[in-house]
């Protein structure tokens, strides 16, 4: 009994050990801005948008701005004016609509497994005040388009591929996306990785919203 004690002992030093090198590497490298290589400059901006919840980003396009063949495939509701994407663990989107259904297993697969992903899609018939605006070039913008285009799932017609989820409203969708979720590419990566493709300052690597958010002026 005594040795397995100790064993456990270990284990759990183990454990802390990984979660205390986890977080102080992430926020280091949170806070460490990658520039652009090439500066994208024009006269006439286009507004995009950063959306938090709080833990999770969202990237925010005026629905004229997103890739028309993607556009058409969401059909999206009649009032819909602006188009959120988030990136994310499909469980946690399926079975998680707000904090208070989360439940101790579906945190434990997004925080410790390779799980599938999903896309969740939220149409808004107008702006929202606490949404974070980004002045872009259409270069830019259409490199965020493109760049969520290409993290859908699709089918051999090209054709997204969705995914049910309960408790949400009308104005959420979830869809099958390319990769998997884990602790080293979570939503919040996934937005970073967007800032890099559109030649925006982006953290070098980071799991948190506020990783982000740091970098936008």
């Amino acid at each position: 009994m005594k040795y397995l004690f100790t064993a456990l002992r270990r284990f759990l030093y183990i454990l802390t050990g990984l979660a205390l090198g986890y977080l102080i590497t992430a926020l280091l490298l949170s806070f460490f801005t990658l520039r652009p290589t090439e500066k994208v400059e024009c006269e006439e901006k286009q507004a995009a948008y950063l959306a938090t919840n709080g833990i999770h980003l969202f990237l925010v396009l005026p629905i004229d701005e997103v890739e028309p063949s993607l556009r058409g495939r969401l059909a999206s509701l009649s009032d819909t004016r602006f188009l959120a994407f988030g990136w994310g663990d499909r469980e946690f989107y399926r079975k998680t609509p707000a904090w208070k259904d989360l439940s101790p297993g579906t945190a434990f697969r997004a925080a410790f497994l390779n799980t599938p992903a999903a896309m969740h899609v939220i149409s808004y018939p107008e702006g929202q005040a606490s949404w974070r605006k980004l002045e872009l070039c259409p270069l830019q913008t259409d490199a965020l388009s493109n760049f969520i285009n290409r993290s859908f799932q699709k089918d051999e017609k090209g054709n997204l591929l969705p995914i049910e989820a309960y408790g949400y409203t009308a104005g959420d969708r979830f869809f099958e996306v390319r990769g998997h979720y884990s602790c080293l590419r979570t939503s919040n990566t996934w937005v970073n990785d967007a800032f890099k493709q559109a030649w925006l300052p982006a953290a070098l690597w980071t799991p948190f919203d506020f990783g982000v958010r740091w970098h936008v002026k």
